[in-house]
């Protein structure tokens, strides 16, 4: 029992003991031990009614000034409230950073629960995919983001590589979508623009076709001029092995630059 309690216990048994004797020399015991009680209690509720009156409007009212174990309940109160603003104003500032920071990155980020609905997203994910901020919150990512490939995607539940779909928002852009798990089952769903790595891609393939196309004209001519001459009966024997050689380079040549063999070893390399 705390000192504040074992002082308020004393100091009614104390008041309680004077009613006795006051009320022993009056011969009303009973009737002053009740009066001191009924005393006691109406004080003890008005203060109840001040200290709940101060516990609703504690943001524009001081709080009462009282003594002994009232006093610690007030005190404890002001402890607990003060904790309570500090954590607030902690996870506000926190959050404020968290949101200054997402919306510095450079990629798109959405926060989605097990279910894969919708629990927040930043404001590049919201340019991306085209999200609208208290619309699309508790939407599923599968019902807003419809393209074939990426239902498939979440289907096979295998993240370890991004998927790329065509933006729907605009019909030139791609999108690479990769969902990334946290927490009890809950979900982050990243989005980059890599329209201008799809458009290398596509140029470095058209390169490689063209390429491939015209190297197959002059090695074609070279290999039968090669022919010739390693089939001419007339030609010095010392010449035979290097025209063997030529003939199997140019032949090899020719396989290599096949489009879809070449595509092949480019992928391969990349």
């Amino acid at each position: 029992m705390s000192p504040a309690w074992s002082f308020a216990l004393a100091r009614l048994l104390g008041v309680l003991a004077i009613a006795a004797v006051a009320g022993y020399f009056l011969d009303q015991v009973s009737l002053t031990i009740s009066a001191v009680l009924a005393a006691y209690l109406a004080l003890t509720l008005v203060r109840l009614y001040r200290l709940e009156r101060w516990l609703r409007k504690r943001r524009t009212e001081e709080p009462p000034d009282f003594h002994g174990v009232w006093g610690d309940v007030v005190a404890l109160v002001m402890r607990i409230y003060r904790r309570k603003q500090f954590h607030k104003r902690r996870i506000v500032q926190l959050l404020r950073e968290f949101r200054r920071m997402t919306t510095a990155m450079p990629d798109g980020v959405v926060v989605m629960s097990a279910e894969r609905e919708i629990q927040w997203f930043n404001r590049k994910a919201a340019q991306l995919l085209k999200l609208r901020r208290k619309v699309d919150y508790g939407q599923r990512i599968d019902n807003l983001v419809r393209h074939p490939d990426f239902i498939r995607y979440l289907a096979a539940g295998d993240f370890a590589q991004p998927v790329v779909v065509r933006s729907t928002v605009d019909a030139g852009s791609h999108l690479a979508l990769q969902v990334v798990a946290y927490g009890a089952g809950q979900q982050l769903l990243l989005v980059r623009d890599v329209t201008h790595q799809v458009r290398l891609e596509s140029m470095r393939k058209d390169f490689v076709a063209n390429a491939s196309h015209e190297l197959r004209s002059p090695l074609t001519v070279i290999t039968g001029y090669v022919d010739a001459l390693a089939e001419d009966p007339a030609i010095d024997p010392a010449w035979r092995a290097p025209l063997e050689e030529m003939r199997r380079q140019t032949e090899r040549m020719l396989a290599t630059h096949r489009p879809d063999l070449a595509q092949r070893a480019i992928n391969s390399a990349g």
